[in-house]
């Protein structure tokens, strides 16, 4: 259970440096190593496994005395099993499970299934499978366009394979710098027609 806490703790690590500044970000990312990484991975694995069974005995566990308590609350002073009873605890049962559902949901994204794949995922080595053509060719001309991105490809990989969130961050990067670069033009463009050399 000890690694449950860890990998929920990591979890929140996580999401907390998604709500830092994006230099925040790139500055945590570049001086991760892979041993840290492959750790974190691991911690992960045994983590989710814990966080699975952990999460589907407390559910079950919960709407089962919902369950008992609505049953207690209908049976408590007469114990004739009738139709109509049934449907109220059928119905409310089922009403309550719809409603543990939705909050499951809600907390799914700070620590859910969701929040697990991304924290793989964000770890995991580049594949096929995770990191699209097109993203990594993105990134690529990021690197080859923009100093910075390049700059921040040679310091990662200076001590570590490149990452999905590597691919993540050189894209932003890029992205951010040409969205500078068109503002600027956008600000100087007055309407008049380019001269075509």
């Amino acid at each position: 259970m000890i690694a449950l806490f860890k990998g929920l703790g990591l979890l929140l690590e996580d999401n907390a440096l998604h709500a830092e500044p994006f230099e925040t970000q790139v500055a945590h990312w570049r001086d991760k190593t892979d041993r840290q990484i492959d750790a974190e991975v691991e911690l992960l694995t045994v983590a989710k496994k814990q966080w699975v069974v952990a999460s589907i005995i407390g559910w079950q566990a919960i709407s089962l005395i919902l369950l008992g308590v609505i049953a207690h609350q209908l049976w408590q002073h007469d114990y004739h099993i009738t139709f109509s009873r049934v449907v109220i605890v059928f119905t409310s049962w089922v009403s309550i499970l719809f409603v543990m559902w939705y909050i499951a949901d809600l907390f799914d994204h700070s620590a859910g299934f969701e929040r697990w794949l991304r924290a793989f995922n964000s770890r995991a080595r580049l594949t096929p499978d995770a990191d699209s053509v097109e993203c990594v060719a993105d990134a690529l001309e990021m690197a080859r366009r923009y100093p910075e991105v390049l700059r921040y490809k040679q310091e990662v990989m200076a001590h570590r394979e490149i990452r999905h969130e590597d691919i993540v961050i050189m894209r932003e990067m890029g992205r951010m710098r040409q969205y500078s670069e068109l503002v600027r033009e956008l600000d100087r463009f007055d309407g008049s027609p380019r001269l075509v050399a």
